[in-house]
């Protein structure tokens, strides 16, 4: 007990330590700034979809980065976010080849360079042995940039991954985007950061010592294999409520397939219908049928429907149609 309350002293002073030094060039003090959300930024992504037989591990929501973090340069720091079984059980088969990042240009940091470690399991708050380092780049425009990895990492055999990203700051400026918006940090997974102090280093988690940066690093794992699968939805039709198939148009069992309509009225807010499912497994060449019952109301409504699997991409569908009553019309 008495070893447990040193050690939470010491982290504690490290917070405190970490937000207030202001002098010494081997403190790094993490700064926020508050940004329009990503989706309403203009930004480069390349390449801008993922090829089938990829999919993207990853704790963020790309149109919901909202806030960037630096750090007091010149100094190194990196990011991480943590992958351990309930991500990766799906995809043992597959390789991890590509990770994204998310950079901000836009706020007084024209480039950065960017170094890429992956770490194979530790504990919940420590990363193992460092497997891959042998990945830089120079990051000069805004965007989700992926990078390949010199050396891809094969899931099978590792129990869990830390994914980071190391930043070589000259400046003061924000320019490692994080998400608040999707939700607060998952626990012991999404928000890691390395914070160099003196002569050693010590892994914290962000929302600890930054309460209002409460979120998830831009940061995502791309593995790719033959064993993921491809969602369409298909079908979408009313007249009474609104229905539709999801289909499985790859090669390979959907595992886990979940699915969501939500309706709502464009103009005036007097329409509100939700549904949401799940399918343990949809084979090749398979469908499912989905719904959401009637509901009552007059006017131009949008249909919003979403479905994801395991091992698949989420793909989502938005149409718009006219309700009289209890039916739905013209929906396109």
């Amino acid at each position: 007990m008495e070893n447990r309350t040193i050690e939470s002293f010491a982290i504690l002073t490290l917070f405190i330590l970490v937000i207030f030094s202001v002098s010494s060039t081997d403190t790094i003090i993490p700064i926020s700034q508050k940004n329009a959300p990503f989706s309403a930024m203009e930004k480069t992504i390349s390449p801008d979809t993922l090829s089938g037989d990829e999919i993207e591990l990853k704790y963020y929501a790309e149109e919901n980065l909202d806030q960037v973090i630096g750090v007091c340069g010149p100094a190194i720091w990196k990011s991480a976010i943590r992958l351990t079984q309930v991500e990766m059980v799906a995809y043992m088969n597959c390789t991890l080849t590509k990770v994204n990042v998310a950079y901000n240009a836009d706020e007084g940091c024209p480039f950065i360079d960017v170094r890429i470690y992956i770490y194979d399991k530790g504990t919940e708050n420590q990363p193992g042995p460092l497997i891959v380092n042998d990945t830089a780049c120079q990051l000069n425009m805004t965007g989700v940039h992926m990078i390949p990895l010199m050396s891809p990492v094969n899931l099978s055999g590792h129990d869990e991954l830390w994914v980071a990203v190391e930043w070589t700051e000259e400046s003061i400026h924000p320019y490692a985007w994080i998400d608040t918006l999707s939700g607060p940090h998952v626990p012991n997974k999404s928000d890691f950061v390395y914070l160099h102090i003196g002569p050693g280093g010590s892994w914290v988690q962000l929302h600890d010592s930054l309460p209002e940066c409460d979120g998830r690093w831009g940061i995502g794992a791309i593995v790719e294999g033959t064993n993921l699968a491809e969602l369409s939805i298909e079908n979408i039709t009313g007249p009474i409520g609104i229905k539709a198939d999801v289909s499985n148009i790859g090669l390979n069992n959907a595992n886990n397939v979940q699915w969501s309509i939500t309706v709502s009225s464009v103009l005036l807010d007097r329409v509100k219908a939700s549904a949401t499912g799940t399918a343990r497994t949809l084979v090749p060449g398979s469908s499912t049928p989905i719904s959401v019952g009637p509901f009552i109301g007059f006017g131009k409504i949008r249909i919003v429907i979403a479905v994801s699997a395991q091992n698949a991409l989420e793909v989502t569908e938005i149409k718009t149609g006219f309700l009289l009553g209890p039916f739905v019309v013209r929906i396109r």
